[in-house]
């Protein structure tokens, strides 16, 4: 069964129609290659998985848990080329737990349907619940299960730490996917392996009901949570001098840190045009994903705190 993938990490997400009308028959999007909801074109086929746009955070699966469920109610029919061969187009722009774990399912789709599966389940289901929550599922911190993902994961965990996220090399992001796929394989044949966690982090600014962090362990977002934090910017330095910020909150009741409206704001200052811009859902998102962001630490924070002042008044 070809399913191949196309990692295009210096593509910028594109709509729906732009997929649609650039990419062949047969072609699969997933986790914010095409900046919109889930959707299916039945005469393509082509079909988009994703849960950073327009759709409800906490109410949508994450890409893996997306993946799995087509997986599992036909997928593969949908997808089967007249001569009765499957064929499936994966295009990606990041290399992320979820990306890993979609495109195993894609990958290995006659395993993923097998529904009696626990450990593929669990995998599936504990990497949903930490995507879908920017890492605040509340999982207790000395968890088996979250040891098990930080061995599955790490390769990608260590590239992003080490800035090789910055270079947007499309032969690098689809190394670490291989080496993750190995991981998961291994994981669901044999129970794989686990490592402690790696939570270490410096809070260096902030506001009201949010903190400014530098990340130094993989896990440092499930440590933030556990410790109170409620909402979160993550800033890592690039080599050509930009920043990568990630903006992230519990949940859409942390109604002060308004994610779609700061990052609205911080598209503003930014003068950002086109597809490459600050983006997300409600409790995730972050800078442009190629470009990276100009902001200083500083000047996003203030733009942050002067939002939560303007909800705040709306609030009060």
């Amino acid at each position: 069964m070809p399913v191949v993938l196309h990692m295009e990490p210096r593509t910028p997400p594109m709509s729906w129609k732009e997929f649609c009308t650039s990419k062949p028959a047969y072609s699969i999007a997933i986790d914010g290659y095409v900046s919109t909801a889930t959707l299916f074109d039945e005469e393509g086929p082509r079909l988009n998985l994703n849960h950073h746009e327009d759709c409800d955070r906490l109410a949508t699966r994450a890409t893996c848990a997306q993946a799995l469920m087509y997986a599992r109610q036909g997928l593969a029919d949908g997808f089967r080329l007249p001569n009765g061969r499957v064929q499936m187009d994966v295009f990606a722009n990041d290399c992320d737990q979820d990306v890993c774990t979609a495109y195993f399912v894609l990958d290995q789709c006659p395993l993923a349907e097998m529904v009696f599966n626990p450990r593929l389940n669990r995998l599936v289901h504990a990497e949903d619940m930490m995507d879908s929550t920017a890492g605040a599922y509340p999982f207790p911190i000395d968890a088996q299960i979250l040891r098990e993902l930080a061995w599955v994961f790490q390769p990608y965990t260590n590239f992003r730490l080490s800035g090789g996220l910055a270079r947007r090399d499309s032969h690098e992001f689809e190394s670490i996917v291989r080496d993750v796929l190995l991981r998961i394989k291994e994981h669901i044949v044999s129970g794989g392996h686990e490592i402690d966690l790696s939570i270490a982090y410096d809070v260096i600014g902030g506001g009201d009901g949010w903190e400014m962090v530098r990340e130094y362990g993989a896990q440092a977002r499930t440590a933030m949570f556990a410790r109170g934090t409620k909402a979160f910017v993550s800033v890592q330095d690039r080599p050509d001098g930009t920043k990568t910020y990630s903006v992230g909150r519990m949940s859409p009741l942390i109604r002060s840190f308004r994610i779609p409206q700061i990052l609205t704001a911080l598209n503003q200052a930014e003068g950002c045009v086109g597809t490459d811009m600050w983006g997300g859902g409600n409790t995730i998102g972050g800078s442009p994903r190629v470009s990276g962001s100009r902001l200083a630490p500083d000047e996003v924070a203030r733009i942050i705190n002067e939002r939560i002042a303007h909800t705040r008044g709306i609030l009060s």
